[in-house]
């Protein structure tokens, strides 16, 4: 047994900052560390006044230097992008949560400004009404209605199922009651939480991006902060759109093969953390509405977007930066290269062409292997691939069974897939994605009618 000196022992007992370790003859020592030096109590940027706010444990602000610190974020992130050109028409999308209140309010307070500083495009401000889906209290749309002719600018609120199957959606009434059935339809038939709120994403964009359309507006403005793009990063990542990171969390993302003349979406307030986004709102006395989801109100182990949350919320608390380090280590491994294909539902960028040792066919051999059983293991993967295929055909022809469900999942992504093969009925989607697949069918068939007369 060893002994350590009684003189350390009580040295250490003493002390009230303390460190243990183990130097390389195995002797035990102990160090006094140096006292954590008190907070500042002035403003950083001033030095004047006290602080009222403190970011990640060690930066205080006053409110007379935080409130422009927060619009200065929003307006470099603008300012350094040059995405949005002088009178050009932006769809900014409010969900009634506190970052788009304040996104709203931002644009506002920019285009009051002097000139030199104005902003100068057109913003065209827009609300889903998703309470079909949610119980939002029956005076929220017009609490919303009376927040927008507050500040004057051109609004639209739109019920969330016209703008998925609508074309004429910001004046549809007659066949709202149809529209609502079928997209309550497609919630209902999917029993996992984490399928029903990815499938709600997806169906939000395409709404959002049917609406700028139609709205006849070429930039897209949404209010998701970098707290919020950081655990979609990592939930994303699980539920396998690890190829669609840019897409996920990018500054400008485009809708339509990099051309210069397409819908862009723009996320200027990615660079603002939750806790500034809600000092700000309370400085300039903003209330937000409620924004409920499937997730809301339910255990943290149901979903995979809620435990990521949770984890990114845990560490947040300890570790105040690692909300930041996952949203730039997100940045740095996003891939910007152009893509082959796109899937039909999410219009996110689709895995092809993988290589047979990827994560990818992996998972399809191991399908293979429970539909097959023993068989599946004695064939490579192509051979199972064709196995499968030959037990489509009609017994006593060459044709294949027209299965709509099997063709859509060729032309989707692997997280699309999961969402499509637990619907039940295929004719609540909206009528957009099954006629590319239809014409994504003519091309296939006319391509393989042609194939022996190519070169």
């Amino acid at each position: 047994m060893q002994f350590v000196d009684v003189n350390i022992v009580l040295i250490f007992y003493k002390s009230s900052v303390t460190m243990c370790s183990v130097i390389e003859e195995g002797a035990v020592v102990f160090e006094t560390l140096n006292q954590v030096e008190p907070l500042e109590l002035k403003c950083r940027k001033c030095l004047i006044e006290d602080g009222n706010v403190v970011l990640q444990k060690k930066y205080v602000y006053c409110k007379t230097c935080f409130v422009p610190m927060v619009t200065h974020k929003f307006r470099a992130t603008l300012g350094k992008s040059k995405l949005v050109n002088r009178g050009e028409r932006v769809l900014v999308c409010v969900s009634g949560s506190l970052s788009s209140v304040s996104l709203l309010h931002m644009i506002w307070t920019g285009l009051q400004q002097s000139t030199y500083k104005r902003l100068t495009f057109d913003p065209v401000v827009l609300y889903i009404d998703e309470s079909v889906l949610h119980n939002y209290p029956h005076d929220q749309e017009d609490k919303i209605k009376e927040l927008f002719e507050k500040y004057g600018l051109t609004y639209h609120i739109v019920k969330f199922a016209a703008a998925v199957y609508s074309d004429n959606c910001l004046n549809e009434e007659r066949y709202i009651d149809q529209y609502n059935d079928k997209l309550k339809n497609i919630f209902n038939s999917l029993s996992d939480l984490t399928l029903k709120e990815d499938m709600l994403m997806k169906l939000r964009k395409y709404a959002i991006t049917k609406l700028a359309e139609l709205l006849k507006c070429t930039r897209i403005m949404t209010a998701e902060n970098e707290h919020k793009l950081s655990i979609r990063l990592l939930s994303n990542v699980a539920l396998g759109r690890g190829s669609q990171t840019s897409l996920d969390i990018g500054l400008a993302v485009n809708n339509k093969n990099n051309d210069k003349t397409s819908l862009v979406t723009i996320r200027p307030m990615r660079n603002l953390s939750a806790k500034e986004i809600s000092y700000y709102a309370l400085f300039n006395n903003l209330d937000d509405f409620m924004h409920s989801n499937f997730l809301t109100a339910t255990s943290e182990d149901e979903s995979i977007q809620k435990t990521t949350e949770r984890f990114v919320n845990d560490l947040q608390v300890d570790f105040p930066s690692t909300v930041s380090t996952i949203f730039r280590t997100g940045e740095k491994i996003s891939e910007k290269t152009s893509a082959i294909s796109y899937c039909l539902l999410c219009q996110g960028i689709m895995d092809v062409n993988m290589s047979p040792s990827s994560a990818m066919e992996a998972t399809k051999y191991s399908k293979y292997v429970s539909l097959m059983g023993v068989k599946a293991l004695e064939l490579s993967l192509k051979d199972v691939k064709n196995e499968e295929a030959n037990q489509k055909n009609c017994t006593g022809c060459k044709c294949k069974k027209q299965d709509l469900k099997e063709e859509i999942i060729e032309g989707l992504c692997y997280a699309c897939t999961h969402i499509i093969q637990n619907l039940e009925s295929l004719d609540d989607l909206p009528k957009d994605i099954l006629s590319k697949e239809k014409e994504r069918l003519q091309f296939k068939m006319m391509e393989e009618q042609i194939k022996d007369f190519l070169l």
